[in-house]
């Protein structure tokens, strides 16, 4: 069976997910028609296991969601699995999307770096913060995360899967040091130092922060200073054109992803959100054209992308309503998602510190706060 008369996966969701089984598997540049071609296979020779909010049940009649072997591993010889959800839409294939998902590893996890006992994560986080520049904020103001500093949390992962797929780990035996990208107030740059685990080499054992100048790297690592990652080749990559046209995916954008948007505007007509929506993206071009940093860069699936302030009221002050993530296609901008603007912020954090006209830990709120 092909994959696609399997389960129906949106063009622009494609791409993405199989890159991000590459990146499992531990061969980031397999051909994508090669990805298509294996998961196919699989789908013939699977058998499949169901479940109905998260718990296994025995058939798919009563299933809302499906999970099968991709016959991929990871570098560590984990297994790859895929699942798809219950397509809600008749007419169309039975199941919908795909993410591929390895068996968690006990304790806490970030990243390749494990944790064994739970505690030792969050107090990992708070030796990096404690360690920063006071300036940064990781954590939000008006709102308790039930994840300690999720700010940086998510800045630290995505920042060692983007130094370890450019080849900046820098090991020495068993060693393994990695640039943060962070400094400290003296603008020393802080690393993270862990061990290999000895039964499983792709998992990092005892990762605890150290500066450029800590004995460890000056001894153990000879002074061999792990680069930083990077995320673009010229300014011109970050700065948003507001000449080009945006053309939004506006099904996807409100439909399917309508508990992103502040609940007054749900029960809206949909014509008249979809007409709210577009004059939003109109007003962000226009002040974007005053302000070039108003729309601000994020690193996603590989490549830059720009997050728009939507403000749905049409008063372009204080918060907006959700942030539109933009892809650059040829002469254009894509609108692929709307995010809710903490997703936004740990997404804008990778490249840089965003400017906090509206992007900022102190002001954002979630749903409840509103």
């Amino acid at each position: 069976m092909e994959l696609d008369s399997f389960t129906f996966i949106a063009p622009e969701i494609r791409e993405r997910a199989l890159r991000h089984l590459a990146r499992l598997s531990g061969n980031p540049d397999t051909a994508l028609d090669e990805l298509t071609a294996q998961l196919s296979t699989a789908v013939s020779r699977a058998q499949f296991d169901y479940f109905k909010d998260g718990v296994a049940v025995n058939g798919e009649e009563e299933a809302d969601s499906v999970q099968f072997a991709t016959g991929y591993t990871t570098p560590a010889g984990e297994e790859i699995t895929a699942r798809c959800d219950i397509n809600k839409r008749p007419g169309y294939q039975k199941w919908f999307g795909i993410r591929f998902q390895v068996p968690p590893r006990p304790g806490y996890i970030l990243g390749d770096l494990c944790f064994p006992n739970w505690h030792d994560g969050p107090r990992f986080l708070e030796e990096v913060a404690n360690m920063a520049n006071k300036e940064e904020k990781w954590t939000y103001a008006n709102y308790q995360s039930r994840q300690k500093h999720p700010i940086l949390r998510s800045y630290l992962a995505k920042t060692y899967e983007r130094v370890k797929q450019q080849g900046k780990l820098v090991r020495e035996g068993s060693r393994v040091l990695f640039n943060t990208g962070l400094i400290d107030e003296y603008f020393k740059e802080i690393y993270v130092v862990c061990d290999e685990d000895p039964g499983n080499p792709a998992v990092l054992l005892n990762a605890r922060p150290v500066l450029e100048n800590d004995r460890i790297v000056l001894e153990e690592f000879k002074n061999r200073k792990p680069a930083m990652a990077s995320f673009f080749d010229t300014l011109a990559d970050v700065i948003f054109d507001p000449a080009r046209e945006v053309v939004t995916n506006d099904v996807h954008i409100i439909k399917e992803n309508i508990e992103r948007i502040p609940a007054e505007y749900r029960s809206m007509r949909p014509s008249l959100l979809f007409a709210l929506f577009q004059s939003a993206v109109e007003f962000a071009r226009v002040m974007a054209r005053r302000n070039y940093k108003l729309v601000v860069p994020q690193f996603y699936a590989g490549q830059i992308q720009f997050l728009m302030p939507i403000y749905l009221s049409g008063k372009f002050s204080g918060a907006p309503d959700c942030a539109l993530a933009l892809e650059r296609i040829h002469d254009c901008y894509r609108g692929n998602t709307i995010l809710t603007l903490d997703m936004a912020y740990q997404n804008a954090r990778l490249i840089a510190k965003p400017d906090p006209t509206w992007l900022n830990p102190e002001t954002i709120t979630t749903e409840e706060d509103r």
